[in-house]
């Protein structure tokens, strides 16, 4: 998709692959720019019916998929971590085909999986009650009916695999296909091949995600060993997934997804690890029965934890129990919806009979998902290196290890214990000692918003301001806590600075404080009733965060650094607008001076040219026209200059006039909506380097 142009407006025909009303859909363009593109891309839709035309007045958005369409937006390309493309359209308008509707642009097997689906979710939610939610997400990889919280405890339990079409789903239809051939009297290699064949037109049904995928081809390549007569090695059978989901998809990056990542590293744990366990297992009958799927679960969530640890900065430490406890409910709920659904649509009476069965056992399963997810600690805040260092440290343990204590189970759990808790420990102080002696300070890329982070030279940290929350899109979710945790491996704020309440800068902060242990709360004292402000103060209540006031004059250090707040004064604090309330922060360590701005003007600035001159100072007000002004960069004639702002945002942040004036002071100008998160670290004796810090 060469040849589409971030931020270029765009109308385009095609038809809906997969349709979300919450998130992202998935969209074939046929004619329009990106026609050329092979793969079906992103599309963010507007909940609103207002932007679907022909939408019945007052209707939610219909499903959409496999229909002629118009869709009308914006492009928006961004860079991921890894260097590739990232393209996809926002949606202004999309235009449905009235009848008579184009034929023959829409392939026929998207109109027959479009319409098989449909009269699914139609069967499921006449047949499974209040659990048809969840019935959708196990049979049709639909989450869009499932609650958020029950999608978040889930996640936390470590038993969201189970909502997720998976190779435990694909293995249940197999064993349902295999036994019904088995009760038609067909020959193994006839049931093999009918097995595959069976699987494969399922996965392809409910939109071939990856880790049906990989376990599709992992049956294929078990079925050719079953009709060539020979054996098949289970590394191989991995690898060949591996090898055909990235060939067959070089454009859609799916490698680098988190789906594609854990579906393998779940399965080469439980094939290396697993195997290894269970040869190492005590010989006694009385265990016979857990160790396979004990062994199986420690595999999956030793190799799985690195790549939870990278991509959402935490590991569920209950993953183990809640597989072993919920495993077999899904199990054996699955059955009783296929059953209720072929009943339903054959149209054979008493299907709602095997989908009473069926919801109760998915109601056992969700309370207890839920009761597991609401366990205090049930999640680990890890960053990649920790999880990466325990598992290095566990395997050398075990690697390393002799002979003699094998046979003894106690020392055989200690070992590897012992091993990856020193790993941590060793680790961990050396990259602390490594960064001792420098302080830091963070523009996250939370779009047009400010959250700044600031490490002390200790490793502790400190937030100022949390980022937008606007919609259904939250900053402090999906940016702010993934750096924190993820990329810094941050476990607790020494305190957050929210310097006023606009959403651009408070409406992030319920997240962060839901998500990250928090000390103390700063805050202007100004309220002005904003949603995130708002919702920021119950959560602190929630979360029992002590929430301060924090006026001109404060002043506080934490490992060598001083904080000092130098505005705003209240007995001369206009009210007329949030802006003029805002905190003002100098941070000083040793030689190094920073000034965080946050929203203040030209008038606030004014009471700050004594302040000499600065290393680093975040530009007021997004680069606003109405801060920065003349006298105050030549005031405190910066070396580094961060300003946080959104790509293409329509305030025009930053006005050229701002840059014009940090330019000619001799400023190197750091921009999150041009270079992503920026960092500038800043030693004692006053000499600075900056960095990109994705």
């Amino acid at each position: 998709m060469t040849q589409v142009r971030d931020g270029a407006p765009s109308a385009v025909d095609g038809y809906f692959v997969r349709s979300s009303a919450t998130g992202a859909s998935t969209f074939r363009v046929l004619s329009g720019p990106g026609d050329q593109c092979r793969e079906p891309f992103r599309v963010y839709l507007r909940a609103n019916p207002s932007s679907w035309a022909g939408s019945a007045p007052g209707a939610s958005p219909p499903p959409a998929e496999a229909r002629f369409a118009t869709v009308e937006g914006r492009w928006y390309v961004t860079r991921r971590p890894d260097g590739s493309r990232a393209v996809y359209l926002s949606a202004a308008r999309v235009r449905f085909a009235g009848p008579p509707e184009p034929t023959g642009v829409v392939p026929w097997h998207h109109r027959l999986r479009s319409a098989v689906r449909l009269r699914v979710a139609q069967a499921l939610d006449r047949t499974m009650g209040r659990q048809a939610g969840t019935a959708r997400a196990l049979v049709l990889a639909e989450r869009d009916a499932i609650p958020r919280e029950l999608w978040d405890a889930f996640a936390r339990s470590g038993s969201v695999h189970l909502l997720s079409i998976s190779g435990f789903h694909v293995g249940v239809v197999a064993a349902l296909l295999n036994g019904l051939l088995s009760l038609a009297g067909r020959p193994p290699r006839t049931r093999a091949a009918g097995t595959a064949a069976g699987v494969w037109a399922y996965v392809l049904l409910i939109g071939a995600p990856t880790s049906a995928m990989r376990a599709a081809w992992m049956t294929t390549a078990f079925v050719a060993g079953r009709l060539r007569r020979a054996p098949v090695r289970t590394l191989g059978a991995l690898g060949l997934p591996m090898l055909a989901i990235s060939v067959l998809h070089p454009q859609v990056q799916v490698v680098s997804e988190a789906g594609f990542q854990l579906t393998v590293a779940g399965t080469a744990g439980i094939v290396i690890l697993a195997k290894w366990l269970l040869a190492h297992w005590p010989s006694h009958r009385g265990h016979r029965w857990i160790a396979p799927p004990l062994a199986a679960g420690i595999g999956a969530s030793v190799f799985t934890a690195p790549v939870l640890a990278w991509h959402f900065g935490q590991v569920p430490l209950l993953s183990l129990p809640s597989s072993i406890l919920l495993t077999p409910l899904v199990a054996a709920a699955v059955p009783g919806v296929l059953a209720s659904v072929a009943m339903d649509v054959l149209g054979v009476p008493g299907a709602r009979m095997p989908g009473y069965a069926a919801e109760a056992l998915l109601y056992a399963v969700t309370t207890a998902a839920s009761a597991l997810g609401g366990v205090e600690g049930a999640t680990w805040n890890a960053s990649p290196r920790e999880a990466g260092l325990l598992i290095a440290g566990a395997l050398a343990a075990l690697a390393f290890g002799g002979v003699q204590w094998r046979n003894r189970p106690a020392v055989r759990a200690t070992v590897p214990v012992a091993g990856a808790c020193a790993a941590l420990w060793l680790g961990q102080s050396a990259f602390a000692l490594a960064g001792r002696g420098r302080i830091e300070i963070v523009a996250i890329d939370v779009g047009q918003g400010d959250a700044i982070g600031v490490r002390t030279p200790s490793g502790r940290w400190l937030l100022v301001d949390a980022g937008p929350r606007s919609g259904g899109a939250d900053a402090g979710l999906t940016r702010v806590i993934p750096y924190l945790r993820r990329t810094r491996g941050v476990r607790r704020l020494e305190a957050v600075i929210l310097t006023h309440p606009d959403e651009d800068h408070a409406g992030g902060l319920s997240s962060v404080l839901a998500h990250v242990p928090t000390r103390v709360v700063l805050d202007p004292g100004f309220a002005g009733g904003q949603r995130g402000h708002m919702a920021s103060l119950d959560e602190a209540r929630r979360a029992q965060v002590p929430w301060r006031r924090a006026q001109k004059g404060d002043s506080w250090t934490i490992d060598g650094v001083a904080f000092h707040v130098l505005s705003p004064a209240p007995p001369t604090a206009d009210e007329r607008s949030p802006n003029d309330w805002s905190v003002v922060l100098r941070i000083t360590y040793g030689e190094f001076d920073a000034l965080l701005m946050g929203d203040a003007d030209y008038r606030i600035e004014a009471e700050l040219l004594d302040q000499g001159k600065v290393e680093v100072l975040k530009v007021g007000h997004h680069g606003s026209r109405t801060s920065t002004s003349a006298e105050f960069v030549e005031a405190v004639s910066p070396d580094y200059a961060l300003i946080s702002a959104g790509a293409r945002n329509r305030y025009g942040h930053p006005h050229p006039q701002v840059l014009a004036r940090l330019e000619d002071a001799g400023a190197r100008v750091l921009r999150t909506d041009r270079q992503g998160t920026v960092s500038v670290t800043g030693k004692k004796d006053g000499t600075v380097s900056a960095s990109n810090a994705r």
